[in-house]
């Protein structure tokens, strides 16, 4: 079976993609499928777009490229900051505006569902760890927003969107990337499998987060790559606030 790399949230940074791509090309993966949140925060957006373009990934939109779409609404003033130069370089590129715009938001496979955030609502919906019922609130015992997005697939999905990757299984409780390189097995069977963010972990590992997929088995990968070199590009563009470098730096 095609080993596919599924990489989420670059948000512009281009070493991160780099490092990723080649070290899924490495393990024999043979084609990209990408859930989203290609630009954003980093400072490299246009070449993060082109390099997937040239790999011929399977691309999804994000509430990143929405927001470049219609505006940042409900956006930090950090996050609208970068949406606003990001927008700025796409419109010298029109091809690349054109191409962020005809960006569908769901990709079913044939042994996977692909959205950014949800099933529900595949654009902008977290998925958060403390949703699942083995992490809810005192009180709490059932999960209406995981109800509903189980309602909505038959197979695995694959998301992005929250920073943190890890699987909620069919029963809807939370499961840690298996560590030492083991994979997790899907069975083929409704779960929602979250790869993390290539460009901007927030788990507090600074290493670029994504995962192989052969089918049926979910391969957690973390890859070093030139944290400090990324952040500095951050820190050399006026437009982007210092703040987006240096949470790279921290893995928040």
């Amino acid at each position: 079976m095609t080993l596919t790399a599924i990489i989420s949230d670059i948000h512009g940074n281009e070493g991160a993609l780099t490092a990723v791509l080649d070290d899924a090309r490495d393990r024999g993966a043979t084609q990209t499928w990408c859930l989203g949140d290609v630009v954003g925060y980093g400072a490299r957006p246009l070449q993060c777009l082109q390099r997937l373009i040239d790999d011929n990934a399977a691309i999804i939109r994000g509430n990143h490229e929405q927001a470049v779409i219609d505006g940042p609404f409900g956006f930090n003033p950090l996050a609208a900051a970068a949406i606003h130069w990001t927008r700025g370089l796409l419109e010298d590129t029109p091809e690349h505006l054109a191409f962020v715009e005809g960006l569908g938001d769901r990709i079913d496979t044939e042994t996977a569902v692909l959205v950014h955030g949800s099933p529900a609502s595949p654009v902008d919906e977290y998925l958060f760890r403390e949703e699942t019922l083995d992490h809810l609130a005192r009180g709490r015992d059932f999960s209406p927003k995981l109800a509903r997005s189980f309602k909505l697939i038959d197979r695995p999905c694959f998301v992005g969107h929250t920073h943190v990757p890890g699987v909620i299984d069919a029963e809807m409780k939370w499961i840690e990337p298996p560590l030492n390189g083991d994979g997790y097995d899907t069975g083929g069977k409704p779960c929602i499998v979250n790869v993390g963010s290539v460009g901007q972990p927030r788990d507090g590992d600074v290493r670029a987060s994504y995962a192989l997929f052969d089918g049926r088995i979910v391969t957690f990968r973390r890859v070093d790559y030139d944290v400090a070199a990324a952040a500095a590009a951050i820190f050399n563009e006026p437009a982007l606030p210092d703040a987006l470098g240096q949470r790279l730096i921290e893995g928040w």
